[in-house]
């Protein structure tokens, strides 16, 4: 099955070029496919759901943190170890945090936090005071969450719905193709019906001539006269109902190829062709073998079992209690500048703080680890009962029966299809030979009738009849090849070809 992602743009067609004047179906196929409205809001969701794969893909990005932050503090005070009144503190903080979630589930965070404090306090040794802290947090669930299947899910559905969406244009674009190949099938018929009622009321028109001078020659009476003038208005109704055929006909196929204007002149029709002109054998067997391959309506409904599969295993996962191992790993550094503190050991102001420096110094020692922390640990939770966790997984269950219902739904409504487009085209095909014999057998007696009328052994009556009854045999005739070529249209369509039947091929991407 050649399916995949279809966008409008990638709908290439490897034909020759013609020119709008002439629209054979092959050009009509090609402009609607082209210029159908309908067609290009269908292809939108592909770009749509292209887009919604990598918002479901981003989840897996880093993501970048930054805070800065200045903190001032002055509190009345009734300390004994500050000659002040106040107790004063300013704080200037800066924090950098990465951050990453993993396809196994893991989600990881490294962090670097730096702060410079300075304060009134009296037993600070350090003043200015810099810290610097470097942490790294890891957390990986080892039951719920874990393993890429669980966390993948959201990325593997929005995957199979771009698929989707490419599906649905084909088929769009399958269903598309059959009505105008439909209303192209439909205006040749009303254009032969019209050609026949055109014919017919010709037909009317010369007896009526031919009976006015033999009227005025005194050859016949007036009624025969009469008989012509009342059929010509008959026959004339019946152009003006067969024109108005025509003229739905062009309309709906204008509509569909999005033209403001089409003359049925410019088609190129055929209404008296052979049913070899028109058959291409397609046995049911082979049919539905081709259906099954071809068919992008039902590639997308298996796409839709296997999102389905997807939502229960994910389902199934998020049944199990969550127990994560937590670890977490950090080094700090320390440095300041030396005060003589109120209460501290002999030598403290003195320059025998472990801790002197600036900024950098406290960088350097946290690069060493001077100060670090580190720890490890389980966490388990699980809702008692798990009732919303069950249903869930209930649900999804019940989801993918449904789609596999519609799945073979699906299978045995395109075998009707395929079944009601070979009644017709078989069915038509033995019309096509009856009325073939009907018209000759019509025109013979028509002939003969035209042989006695001129020996003066029939009249208007009986000729008009005859006549209606060999414009009524071509008309069905044409009926039945239009049928035939209808017939012919649905069992492509069923089968998922009727594109390629007439040389349009789309253009797929390859699978990934």
């Amino acid at each position: 099955m050649r399916y995949l992602i279809l966008p409008l743009l990638t709908l290439l067609m490897t034909m020759p070029a013609e020119s709008l004047s002439a629209l054979t179906l092959q050009a009509a196929l090609a402009r609607g496919l082209a210029a159908n409205l309908d067609l290009r809001i269908a292809a939108t969701e592909t770009p749509i759901s292209a887009e919604q794969v990598i918002i479901a893909d981003a989840i897996f990005d880093a993501h970048l943190e930054v805070e800065a932050e200045t903190t001032a503090e002055r509190i009345p005070t009734a300390s004994v170890f500050t000659s002040d009144s106040y107790d004063r503190l300013r704080e200037y903080t800066g924090l950098a945090s990465l951050s990453k979630r993993f396809r196994t589930g893991l989600e990881g965070n490294l962090s670097l936090e730096a702060w410079r404090r300075t304060t009134n306090s009296s037993v600070t040794g350090l003043d200015p005071q810099y810290r610097s802290y470097l942490t790294l947090d890891l957390v990986q669930p080892l039951l719920r969450d874990a393993g890429t299947g669980a966390n993948t899910a959201d990325l593997r559905i929005a995957r199979q719905l771009q698929r989707q969406a490419g599906l649905a244009f084909l088929d769009q674009a399958r269903i598309l193709g059959g009505k105008i190949e439909q209303g192209y099938i439909e205006i040749s018929r009303s254009y032969g019906v019209l050609a026949m009622r055109r014919l017919a009321r010709s037909l009317a028109e010369d007896i009526l001539a031919g009976n006015r001078r033999k009227f005025e020659a005194g050859l016949i009476p007036v009624s025969e006269v009469q008989e012509a003038e009342t059929a010509v208005a008959a026959r004339e109704e019946e152009v003006l109902l067969a024109s108005q055929q025509v003229e739905v006909a062009v309309n709906n196929l204008r509509d569909l190829l999005e033209m403001e204007q089409l003359s049925p002149s410019a088609l190129s029709l055929a209404v008296n062709g052979s049913p070899a002109d028109v058959i291409e054998p397609l046995e049911r067997g082979e049919a539905l073998a081709l259906a099954l391959d071809n068919r992008p309506d039902l590639e997308g409904q298996r796409v839709e079992l296997a999102v389905r599969d997807i939502r229960v295993a994910f389902a199934e996962n998020q049944e199990l209690p969550r127990l994560d191992l937590a670890a977490t790993l950090g080094a700090n550094g320390l440095s300041g500048s030396a005060q003589n503190p109120s209460f501290t050991a002999t030598g403290a102001a003195d320059g025998s703080n472990p801790f002197l420096g600036g900024y950098e110094e406290s960088l350097s020692r946290m690069a060493e680890a001077d100060g670090y922390e580190w720890a490890v640990g389980l966490v388990f939770s699980q809702p008692l009962g798990n009732r919303a966790a069950e249903a869930r997984t209930r649900q999804a269950k019940l989801r993918k029966r449904q789609a596999i219902d519609r799945l073979r739904r699906l299978e045995n409504q395109i075998a009707t299809e395929v079944d009601n487009a070979l009644t017709i085209l078989n069915r038509s095909l033995e019309r096509v030979a009856v009325s073939d014999r009907f018209v000759a057998l019509a025109k013979t007696t028509l002939d003969q009738e035209m042989e006695r009328l001129k020996a003066g052994l029939s009249d208007t009556f009986r000729i008009l009849d005859f006549q209606e009854e060999l414009i009524a045999a071509r008309i069905r005739r044409i009926n039945a090849m239009a049928d035939t070529e209808t017939g012919q249209a649905d069992l492509y369509a069923a089968v998922g070809l009727n594109l390629e039947r007439h040389g349009i091929l789309p253009v797929l991407p390859a699978a990934d």
